[in-house]
């Protein structure tokens, strides 16, 4: 007959559920569980610890936003103020540069009228003149053709015009319309010396 042992059986059932359970190392002994639950508790502390380090830190910025922020809300009419007075100051500083470039341009107008006056033959007058950049044209009337040809001698010899060119000229009831392009060149100072020399 054959016997079955039941209770052999049982107990090295027993003994791989046992062993199964806990986790045993080598060396530990009973301490197992307080070494599991220490580095667990380290876990936390250092998981805690971080968690408020950054909690803190963003606290810290916010209210240095909110701070900024106040600061902003407190200079916003002394920049609007200051980017009025930059404002004042530019079209100031414009007007001041045309001012000074309409000085400076002031004296060739001025010039050019004076020298053409200056060269206006008897029995001739100008009905208009329009000067552009260096391009001076005139339109003017005269009794005969030979004011309109002094005219034309005094300008070119003048040394303050030069392309003197004779458009067109033709008669009408009161003796003889005629036009002219010139362009204002005035002599420099070494020329004017040389021509003294």
């Amino acid at each position: 007959m054959i016997k079955i042992n039941l209770i052999a059986d049982q107990k090295p059932a027993k003994s791989k559920k046992s062993s199964g359970a806990g986790i045993k190392m080598p060396g530990l002994g009973g301490n197992q569980n307080l070494l599991l639950g220490g580095i667990l508790a380290v876990t936390l502390a250092v998981t805690g610890g971080w968690w408020y380090m950054v909690n803190s830190e963003m606290a810290r910025w916010e209210k240095k936003h909110a701070d900024a922020d106040t600061e902003l809300a407190r200079l916003k009419p002394i920049r609007d103020k200051a980017d009025r007075y930059e404002d004042r100051k530019e079209l100031l500083e414009r007007k001041i540069s045309l001012i000074t470039d309409l000085k400076k341009q002031q004296d060739v107008p001025v010039h050019i009228l004076d020298q053409v006056s200056r060269n206006l033959p008897e029995f001739l007058w100008l009905s208009s003149m329009n000067a552009e950049a260096n391009k001076i044209s005139i339109q003017g009337k005269a009794t005969t053709y030979n004011a309109v040809s002094n005219f034309f001698k005094n300008l070119s010899g003048s040394g303050y015009f030069a392309d003197v060119t004779l458009g067109r000229t033709f008669e009408v009831p009161e003796g003889v319309s005629f036009s002219l392009t010139c362009r204002f060149a005035p002599r420099n100072s070494g020329d004017e010396s040389a021509d003294q020399g």
